[in-house]
């Protein structure tokens, strides 16, 4: 198994590592709120960072899934939107954002939450990064100790994650 996220998305047909089939396909498309983030590499996910974004929007487009996410830079708000595409080994997706990132869908609840899981591929240097979206801003504990046991088991320590839900999510872009 293996994260932006970019947070980012997916396609129809997509499958996770273990439990959707292709009778069940996610249905992701529509308002998401980055609740948590997780690195092996915390100053790209902490402000300022580049792997520090939000997601606004899922949209399934022509078979591919656009992310539509905001970032702080310089203080202003910026908003842009990256799409993923399907590889060639299940369940992957492929997604250019601060370099190559090959993108899973780990865990999802389609009216809940989605655990994305993305290495990044910058500079000949490979960065685990796990996003934890919800449908609503704030998700249950339950949900958020799912995130960090997926990202535990994964190699990544709790000093790793960090819970955004209370962070200024550019409110004035949605």
């Amino acid at each position: 198994m293996k994260l932006l996220l970019l947070s980012l998305a997916l396609v129809y047909g997509i499958q996770t590592h273990h439990t959707c089939s292709e009778e069940h396909q996610p249905d992701l498309t529509g308002t998401w709120y980055t609740v948590s983030v997780a690195s092996n590499d915390t100053a790209k996910i902490e402000e300022g960072g580049p792997l520090r974004i939000f997601v606004q929007k899922l949209i399934l487009e022509n078979g591919n899934l656009r992310a539509v996410f905001f970032k702080r830079e310089n203080g202003k708000c910026t908003q842009f939107s990256v799409s993923a595409n399907p590889a060639e080994e299940d369940g992957q997706m492929k997604v250019e954002y601060y370099g190559s990132n090959d993108l899973y869908l780990e865990s999802f609840k389609e009216d809940e939450y989605a655990i994305f899981i993305l290495y990044n591929h910058n500079n000949n240097k490979v960065t685990l990064w796990g996003e934890l979206f919800g449908r609503t801003p704030n998700l249950s504990d339950d949900i958020k100790n799912k995130f960090e046991e997926t990202c535990i088991n994964l190699g990544l320590k709790r000093e790793h994650i960090l819970d955004v839900s209370e962070t200024d999510r550019c409110q004035e872009l949605e």
